[in-house]
């Protein structure tokens, strides 16, 4: 049988995080397989430095994304090559905003291609991409049960192709047996928090109220605020007490390696204080490692069904900091906590394990791939001129002027060299408030 050939693209910006595991390890599923042979497109550029990205990574089998003079023009023309050189059968978009006006001009020069967009995020400028793109993508595919509802809900897709695969993680965890000695030590509770270091989805500033309450209550516990982000120094500062006393630590971004024997071999709980998640894959790497894991009831959290509080969780109210500590006090119980490690890995091995995820991902692939190919695509959306050049010749000459002159622009972020989105005046709110709606209905 000839392979599938599938082709990701997607940032190199930014080395550590979900998304990026995530395409760390199904890529290397899927080349394990001989009915599929892949490939990953990533930028490379000022912001965008893909060495780094595969120092990190380095066994993607990578193909740089090369735009010399970083304008839009160059990016579609960039993308464009790409798809008529490799000719894949499948296209996945990760967060690479100018994939589908390429995808437009591809087809009007011969490439038949399939293209699915993936989303990893409950981000209204995302879900804006995904109705922009109804009429040209084969299909969508989400890793979480809301992301799959605020697809149909808000965008042309025909329910048959907005297809569900969730995040996976090694079960059992190679650090399994170090975590379950830890399960048996007494005070302090060891506690761990992972993530960007960001306020309006990660929470991060509920972080102080909940130790102040964990004092409050006598309860004796150690905090390590793995991460980086935005809010990074703010945090220190607000922090700074108990940085002091050395009862937090902040190590700074981690790993995967050094996640496991560092976080996940020497703590007992992981706490989530989310405002919204479409995993995360932390809570699963947790579970799977013997942590129990205490959370906030994010958005995400309800239609996915798997944080059931006292069963395998416990949860408590998005930004409710003596709710929190009042979960983490329960959570001293040596007994209590043994329930919800024993559930948290039942609930991994069954549905969120490497290969449960690699399993639905193969899946979602081969019904996009079995659906009659979309043909009503509209064509490419001109470009609107981003200066006098553009003004004067259109983008297509000055782009060719540029790479002939060697000029450039010069961008000042990740998001502006390669965009992740290109409705970053979407409507946050309006899609948070119907993303609660739906949840709360589960």
């Amino acid at each position: 049988m000839t392979p599938r050939r599938v082709l990701f693209l997607a940032p190199s910006a930014y080395c550590l995080g979900g998304v990026q595991v995530w395409l760390n390890d199904l890529v290397a599923a899927l080349q394990a397989e001989p009915r599929w042979h892949v490939k990953v497109a990533l930028p490379s550029g000022a912001w965008h430095r893909l060495d780094c990205y595969l120092k990190a990574y380095p066994r993607l089998p990578a193909v740089p994304l090369e735009n010399p003079t970083g304008s839009a023009e160059g990016r579609r023309r960039s993308i464009t090559a790409l798809l008529l050189r490799e000719r894949p059968d499948l296209v996945v978009g990760v967060n690479i905003a100018d994939l589908y006006a390429a995808v437009r001009r591809a087809r009007s020069r011969g490439f038949n291609g399939r293209v699915v967009l993936s989303l990893h995020a409950l981000a209204g400028d995302l879900i804006a991409d995904a109705a922009a793109e109804a009429d040209l993508l084969d299909g969508m595919i989400a890793t979480n049960r809301l992301s799959c509802r605020l697809l149909e809900r808000c965008t042309a897709m025909p329910a048959a192709r907005v297809l569900y695969a969730p995040y996976g993680v090694a079960c059992p965890s190679p650090v399994r047996a170090g975590a379950a000695a830890v399960l048996r030590t007494q005070a302090p509770l060891r506690i761990a928090w992972l993530g960007r270091l960001e306020a309006a989805q990660k929470r991060v500033t509920d972080l102080p109220g909940i130790l102040r309450q964990l004092e409050a209550a006598g309860v004796a516990f150690h905090l390590t605020v793995a991460g980086d982000g935005p809010e990074r120094d703010d945090l220190i500062q607000a922090l700074a007490p108990w940085l002091e006393a050395g009862l937090v630590s902040m190590p700074g971004a981690l790993s995967g390696l050094q996640l496991l024997h560092e976080v996940y071999a020497t703590h007992q709980v992981l706490l989530i204080t989310s405002s919204w998640e479409t995993g995360p894959i932390v809570a699963w790497e947790a579970m799977a490692a013997g942590l129990a894991v205490v959370s906030s009831a994010y958005l995400g959290s309800g239609l996915e069904g798997a944080l059931e509080d006292g069963r395998n969780a416990l949860l408590f109210p998005v930004g409710d900091v003596a709710a929190a500590a009042g979960a983490l006090k329960r959570v001293v119980d040596p007994d209590l906590r043994g329930r919800l490690v024993s559930e948290g890995s039942r609930l991994v091995q069954e549905r969120y394990s490497a290969e449960v995820s690699h399993r639905a991902w193969c899946e979602a692939f081969e019904q996009v791939l079995a659906l009659p190919a979309r043909s009503s695509a509209h064509p490419e959306p001109p470009l609107p001129p981003s200066g006098r050049l553009e003004r004067l010749v259109g983008p297509g000459w000055a782009e060719t002027l540029r790479r002939c002159l060697g000029r450039g622009f010069r961008h000042t972020s990740p998001g502006g060299e390669w965009p992740h989105t290109a409705h970053g005046d979407a409507d946050e709110q309006e899609l948070l408030k119907l993303a609660a709606e739906l949840d709360r209905d589960a």
